[in-house]
């Protein structure tokens, strides 16, 4: 039953007249009567967003589409609340306006999901200690004895076998389902081997869709691709996309379907079979990539595994067959999205800066600045030249210069393809760029920019370098036991149209741990470091982390040119066990509500990047015209603050929505979003142990629109 905290009034939707869906899709039934949350979205929107119930079959054909499987007539979803903190009811998505749940809560309800991100979303209906709804699809199937069946999946993680769904949490979807759903018999339909095995030993009082043989290939989204075949088992799947292990040269093929792939492939072959409306196969079918079903797909791959092929799945049937460097790589070319550039790189340039030295007054200057230093520095210097200082974390930064000399003085020991050799990072690199092995082996491309990150961790630096940045350490912060934080500032992150966020590496640095004369004990910064953070560790660690596998994979999306990424260092303070991590926006990043959006987490927590089930307080602001702040909504609290309790103070809050208003009315901002978008600052911030807050890096984001 749908609880009475939404019930509303019933609207028609008659006046809306012929409704079109998202991107031209053909008109819906707007005489559906609706009621409630869809019925105010629809009137707001001018399209027929989602239902809540569907009581008879002129209803379903509304909100339905038709299905590619086999099996198959129709198809959409559910979202079905289990906690009283959900804030949607019962919800039949129409699959003509949004084939994702996570669209139609950012764009049917933006005031309910300010700023939902699609992790977050996730979390909602995967994750045990965040799960507030229980969802799926819903299809009309064929009945193998004639006639047809509404059948219903319920989504759990198919690599985790105690997150399968239980026989009570199915049983709830099938009760709630049949209170407001019509069409019938309804049906369960176990999509994956936990689910199968454990609805074997159910005494139910739902039917259930036995394991039916006699399809061995059904096609979800037509078409061809180009790849190295990668074979996965799901439980594999998780980390080898958390390391790069594949990327989009590569057609995977796994023994299940998952629910999703966030990173971009070739193509798709699963060995369990997919719904219309699954995460995988809308990817799949926005990118125009191939994805089908096919029978045991780890045998009928296996002599293709680690070959680079075409992959083509057809109406009716489905062929591999090998292909050439030259046929993928114009293959991956129209795939990728307009290649992006680089700011040439100024290699002359080799004094360090201070951050409020560095000229950043007009275009031209700012343009020097991120050709010698890179954006993150140039960046931060422009933003303090802005600002009151107590907000500041002082520092300086080291141009490219002195990563270019080191790269290019330096013989690397590595494989080039022609066996162990002496060469220099540019012969390297011109060798790798134009080496089959490297360009179409994810594998050995990973295994390869390993042993360049090692031979950079290992080679010797310029005495005087480090001589250098010494003096400028005891220079700028008075003594050489402040410990410091080297962070990358290359000339490949954030920018305009490519973030790089989270693609290199930060290092903490204790200038006195360079020159106390041995290499061991603990770091004579902070006695907590069991070893020591010297200069010369922090430099290689950082220029190499130029090569990580994920920051070469990312590149090579957007098509940059991987000669011309250099790194400099932004050498900052050291924030140590500060009060609160902040991330913040100039506007929902993910919807068009313009308040500024406040994501914080306790302690030295990350905002972005976290463990599972961890999750940061989330507010959004409002300000008047004159930038004062009218209104605090706090959207919901930290997972890792008791209840009652926040990360930040009303007056934290307002301290930093006032401060950034002043930020986005006189931060330079070079270049012009393109038609379609929105340009937002994104900002990071902390609350220092004695509860200063200080911001940490700021970049421009585009949001589209």
């Amino acid at each position: 039953m749908i609880p009475m905290k939404w019930a509303s009034r019933t609207f028609a939707l008659l006046a809306l007249g012929a409704c079109h869906g998202k991107d031209g899709t053909p008109p819906v039934d707007t005489s559906v009567p609706l009621d409630g949350l869809c019925a105010e979205a629809a009137e707001r929107l001018g399209i027929l967003p989602c239902v809540h119930s569907v009581p008879n079959d002129n209803t379903w054909t509304t909100i339905t589409i038709a299905a590619s499987p086999a099996d198959q007539l129709r198809a959409t979803k559910y979202m079905l609340p289990i906690r009283e903190d959900a804030q949607l009811p019962l919800t039949y998505l129409n699959a003509n306006a949004y084939t994702l749940h996570y669209d139609l809560m950012v764009e049917g309800f933006p005031d309910m999901f300010p700023g939902l991100t699609r992790q977050e979303y996730v979390n909602m209906v995967l994750e045990p200690t965040e799960k507030r709804y229980s969802a799926g699809n819903l299809a009309q199937y064929l009945a193998p004895g004639g006639g047809t069946f509404y059948g219903f999946t319920v989504w759990d993680d198919p690599a985790v076998e105690s997150r399968t769904a239980t026989y009570e949490e199915v049983l709830n979807v099938y009760e709630e389902l049949l209170a407001t759903f019509a069409p019938e018999p309804l049906v369960f339909v176990p999509s994956s081997s936990n689910q199968i095995e454990a609805a074997q030993g159910w005494d139910a009082p739902f039917p259930i869709r036995g394991v039916e043989g006699g399809i061995d290939y059904e096609v979800y989204t037509r078409g061809v691709g180009y790849g190295t075949v990668r074979l996965y088992d799901l439980g594999e799947l998780a980390a080898a996309e958390r390391s790069a292990a594949f990327g989009f040269q590569d057609i995977l093929v796994l023994d299940e379907a998952p629910l999703d792939i966030e990173r971009v492939i070739s193509g798709a072959v699963t060995g369990t079979r997919q719904g219309e409306l699954s995460h995988l196969n809308v990817r799949s079918a926005a990118r125009g990539t191939p994805n089908c079903f096919i029978a045991d797909p780890h045998s009928a791959l296996a002599a293709w595994e680690g070959r680079l092929v075409r992959l083509e799945c057809g109406e009716d049937d489905w062929s591999v067959q090998s292909a050439t460097l030259a046929e993928a790589e114009a293959w991956w070319e129209a795939l990728r999205p307009e290649p992006v550039g680089v700011p040439a790189p100024d290699l002359t340039t080799d004094t360090f800066v201070g951050l409020l030295d560095l000229p950043t007054d007009t275009e031209a200057q700012r343009a020097a600045a991120l050709a010698a230093y890179g954006a993150k520095g140039t960046n931060l210097a422009a933003l303090y030249q802005r600002i009151p200082a107590e907000y500041q974390l002082i520092g300086f930064v080291v141009p490219f210069a002195w990563y270019d000399r080191f790269l290019q003085e330096q013989g690397w020991t590595v494989d080039l393809g022609q066996g162990e050799g002496f060469h220099t990072f540019a012969e390297t690199l011109d060798v790798w760029l134009s080496d089959e092995t490297f360009l179409n082996d994810a594998a050995a491309r990973r295994s390869m920019l390993t042993d360049l990150r090692i031979a950079i961790r290992e080679a010797p630096l310029d005495p005087a370098l480090v001589s250098a940045l010494y003096d400028a350490i005891v220079a700028t912060w008075g003594d050489d036991t402040t410990m410091v934080r080297f962070r990358s500032s290359s000339n490949a992150e954030d920018a305009l149209q490519f973030s790089g966020a989270g693609l290199y590496d930060s290092e903490s640095v204790c200038a006195a741990d360079s020159v106390d004369g041995d290499d061991e004990g603990d770091s004579l910064c902070d006695p907590d470091q069991d070893d020591e953070r010297t200069i010369e560790r922090g430099l290689r660690r950082v220029w190499a982390s130029m090569w990580n596998t994920e920051a070469y994979e990312e590149r090579a999306w957007y098509g940059i040119d991987h000669r011309q990424a250099v790194m400099g260092i932004l050498v900052n303070t050291r924030s140590k066990d500060e009060r609160a991590n902040i991330v913040a926006f100039t506007g929902n990043p993910t919807g068009s509500d313009d308040r500024t959006l406040v994501n914080a987490q306790i302690g030295e927590l990350d905002v972005v990047s976290a463990e599972p089930g961890v999750y940061p307080e989330k507010t959004l602001v409002r300000l008047d015209a004159q930038g004062q702040v009218s209104d605090i909504d706090r959207v919901n609290g930290s997972s890792e603050v008791p209840d009652g309790f926040e990360v930040l103070s009303d007056g934290q809050i307002t301290e930093l929505a006032e401060l950034y208003w002043v930020i986005e009315g006189s931060y330079p901002l070079d270049g012009v979003a393109p038609e379609g978008t929105t340009l937002l600052l994104d900002s990071e911030w902390k609350v220092l142990p004695d509860g200063q807050l200080v911001v940490k890096q700021i970049r421009p984001f585009l949001r589209q629109d």
